[in-house]
């Protein structure tokens, strides 16, 4: 799923962590308060017992992240395409309330995570709708295009928000 992050583009995008520079009250928060949470939520240790031994911290990283921005966002529906077992486990216990689905459905879209670029998905984001894109380093272009309002590059992952509230912005955040 993802490969080590080699120490030199790490040391690159050093500036860019928690949330050093970013003067919006909305991405300080989700950059502070949810990407970098410390803190054990609920659910990991029960999820992480069903990883295999050989996913790596890098990726249980990226799965925590999953679990505290859908916790965050309490989305009703989230849709996973092509998604491995265990992301929508995660995405599942942030918001026990969300209805689940691996396809798309005539309706907006509240969350959506998604394994490779899809164009059809557009169409059903909505104002409040949060696209997670995984495998960035291989679709940054496609990602840079979206007509999201705010984005956040987290070099394997980028997240993407469409509410039109907020100033048009491309963040990259050193996760």
């Amino acid at each position: 799923m993802y490969k080590l992050t080699n120490p030199i583009i790490w040391f690159r995008r050093i500036r860019h962590r928690c949330g050093y520079g970013v003067h919006s009250p909305f991405a300080f928060h989700l950059i502070t308060d949810v990407l970098y949470m410390k803190l054990p939520y609920y659910a990991y240790e029960e999820l992480d017992k069903g990883l295999a031994f050989k996913d790596t911290f890098r990726v249980r990283k990226i799965l925590h992240m999953l679990l505290r921005v859908s916790n965050w966002r309490q989305p009703e529906t989230i849709v996973c395409l092509s998604a491995p077992d265990y992301v929508p486990q995660y995405l599942q216990a942030g918001c026990k309330k969300a209805v689940m689905t691996d396809y798309i459905s005539e309706g907006q879209i509240d969350m959506c995570w998604l394994s490779e670029p899809n164009k059809e998905i557009i169409t059903h984001l909505h104002e409040y709708s949060v696209l997670i894109l995984d495998h960035l380093d291989k679709h940054r272009e496609w990602f840079r295009n979206l007509p999201s309002v705010v984005s956040f590059d987290l070099y394997d992952t980028g997240i993407a928000f469409f509410n039109t509230k907020y100033n048009k912005q491309h963040y990259i955040v050193n996760f």
